[in-house]
């Protein structure tokens, strides 16, 4: 480029050359004498600068970070921007639209207009047992990217033997041991157990033979007095 200006891409026949950008590039014509090619060196003024519009979605689900910084004018021409989308708590990043599409993150970018994009982020599903050895709880569909807003999951608690499944606390509630909720924020739940009381029947058993023993017992003293207090009688 001349002063007062910066190279900004090559355009025309440019298929082989891997980044049009870059002001130096490589490729291989044809065997055909035939085969000529048109190819165009854009520049533009170096006074030109471009901006980038980032937006999270949503709004409180995260931000985005551009190295380098955004500069008050915008960027030059050509200029690569790194952009990282950076999740809150109880979101996880989902992927990119606009001009950058897909779910690389950190992703790049480079500004030869003005440049705008959405990073998405999903609210997630937090499920604990308390106690812990008290049970597991189990999602219908497990997911490491969080879940889009609306989506519903159904939750179940499994109580671990000598415990029994209480009820829900936190993001959701009642004591059916299966349960659906819908996820439209990050959702933080906790599944109850308490321990079972121990079998007592052979306890009740044994009273009862007591019981039964005592009775018998009775009957027998009864009986004898009985015999003691009736007059004898002749044959």
């Amino acid at each position: 480029p001349w002063a007062g200006y910066v190279f900004e891409k090559w355009t025309g026949e440019t298929g082989g050359i891997a980044d049009p950008t870059q002001n130096q590039v490589t490729f291989i014509m044809g065997d055909n004498p035939d085969d000529n090619r048109a190819i165009t060196a854009n520049f533009t003024s170096s006074d030109l600068h471009y901006t980038v519009t980032p937006s999270p979605d949503p709004a409180g689900g995260g931000s985005v970070q551009l190295k380098p910084s955004q500069p008050a004018g915008g960027y030059p021409v050509n200029q690569s921007v790194s952009v990282r989308a950076v999740a809150q708590t109880g979101y996880v990043f989902s992927h990119w639209t606009g001009d950058i599409a897909g779910l690389k993150n950190p992703s790049s970018i480079v500004l030869n207009e003005d440049k705008s994009f959405t990073a998405y982020f999903n609210p997630t599903v937090s499920v604990h047992p308390s106690p812990t050895e008290g049970g597991s709880v189990l999602l219908q569909t497990e997911s490491s990217t969080g879940y889009p807003a609306g989506t519903q999951v159904t939750i179940t608690a499994r109580a671990e033997k000598g415990y029994r499944f209480v009820s829900w606390e936190g993001d959701a509630s009642g004591s059916d041991r299966s349960i659906t909720i819908t996820v439209d924020a990050p959702k933080t739940i906790t599944a109850r157990f308490a321990e079972q009381s121990p079998s007592r029947w052979w306890l009740w058993a044994l009273l009862g033979l007591v019981g039964l023993f005592g009775v018998l017992i009775f009957l027998r003293l009864v009986y004898l007095r009985m015999n003691r207090e009736a007059p004898n009688e002749p044959w």
